[in-house]
């Protein structure tokens, strides 16, 4: 879905504020939720009015949903990690 620019840029100015004023914001944060604002233009709404409806939501209130209802991973059942030693290749070498 393309938004015009205009409005996408009217949604993401008012996005950055209500970022902004979570009680317990760092700009980290405030980085990460705009870049997946960015990514997922679609969701802009859904993250405002998120944070509208839950005006004590806190940093990890708000990474949480974002994690579950844009990336679509379920932090109750995450999927497998699968870990790899990327150093063991070079270890052959030696």
């Amino acid at each position: 879905m393309n938004l015009p620019k205009e409005r996408k840029k009217i949604d993401m100015e008012e996005l950055k504020k209500l970022l902004e004023n979570v009680s317990d914001t760092y700009s980290d944060f405030v980085h990460s939720i705009m870049l997946d604002a960015r990514d997922y233009p679609e969701k802009i709404d859904e993250i405002k009015d998120f944070i509208k409806s839950n005006p004590s939501a806190t940093t990890s209130d708000i990474l949480e949903w974002s994690t579950t209802y844009i990336h679509g991973i379920d932090l109750d059942n995450p999927p497998e990690l699968i870990l790899t030693d990327d150093d063991e290749d070079d270890e052959d070498e030696e």
